[in-house]
C-alpha cells in the first residue's frame, strides 16, 4: 500500500515523538485542542517558572535553562499565549539576566547532565542575543507586558545596532527580534544604519 508523505509522517510521530509533539501534531492537523498542547507542555515547567526537563532534547538537564525557556514560547506561540505561564517565564527570566540586560545561552547546571558536545558554559556565562533576542521577539509578538522585556529589549537595540552578520542561530534569534519588536524612534533610526 502507498501511503502519501503525510501519512508517512504521521506515522513517524505516533511511532516516535513524544506527547508533546504529538498534541502539537493533533492541534495543526487534526483538530486537536490547545488545552491538550498546555497540558503536555507543562510539565516541562519548573517551579521556578523556567523549563527543563529535556524540553530542548540536546540539554537533558531537569534544572530550567534559557534555551528551553525560548522552545517553550515557540510552542505557545503556536497555540496562543498562556498568561499565567508566560508570567512565570519572566518571572523567572530576570532571575537569570546579566547586568547588561540579556540572559546567557546556557547555565552552568547544565554540566551535570548528558548534553550534546557543543553545549558548554562558563562558571560566569555572559549574555548572549542568542536566546535573549528570540525571547523578546516572541514575547513582543504576543503582547507581553513584563519589566523584563523592557530591559531585554533595550539590551537586544544595544547589541545590535553595530552587529555584523556571522553566525546563522544569533542571526535568526535577532530576525525574530526585529520583526516584532515594538520600534520607537531612537529604534528605527538604529534599525535603518543596521540594516543598511
Amino acid at each position: 500500500m502507498i501511503h502519501t508523505i503525510f501519512e508517512q509522517a504521521e506515522a513517524f510521530i505516533w511511532k516516535n515523538a513524544r506527547l508533546l509533539e504529538r498534541q502539537r501534531f493533533a492541534y495543526h492537523f487534526k483538530d486537536g485542542s490547545r488545552e491538550a498542547v498546555l497540558a503536555a507542555l507543562r510539565p516541562y515547567q519548573n517551579t521556578d517558572g523556567g523549563f527543563g526537563q529535556a524540553l530542548e532534547p540536546d540539554i537533558l538537564c531537569p534544572d530550567s535553562q534559557p534555551v528551553p525557556v525560548q522552545h517553550a514560547l515557540e510552542f505557545l506561540d503556536e497555540v496562543g499565549f498562556d498568561a499565567e505561564m508566560v508570567q512565570r517565564i519572566c518571572d523567572y527570566l530576570t532571575t537569570t539576566t546579566t547586568s547588561e540586560g540579556g540572559v546567557p545561552s546556557l547555565l552552568p547546571s547544565a554540566h551535570g547532565y548528558p548534553r550534546a558536545p557543543w553545549w558548554h558554559s562558563e562558571d560566569h556565562p555572559p549574555d548572549a542575543l542568542n536566546p535573549t533576542a528570540a525571547l523578546a521577539g516572541l514575547l513582543h509578538k504576543n503582547d507581553s507586558q513584563h519589566l523584563w522585556l523592557e530591559e531585554a529589549t533595550a539590551y537586544c537595540w544595544s547589541k545590535i545596532t553595530d552587529l555584523q552578520p556571522t553566525e546563522m542561530h544569533e542571526m535568526a534569534t535577532v530576525l525574530t527580534f526585529l520583526y516584532h519588536a515594538r520600534i520607537g524612534c531612537v529604534q528605527k533610526k538604529n534599525l535603518t544604519r543596521w540594516s543598511a
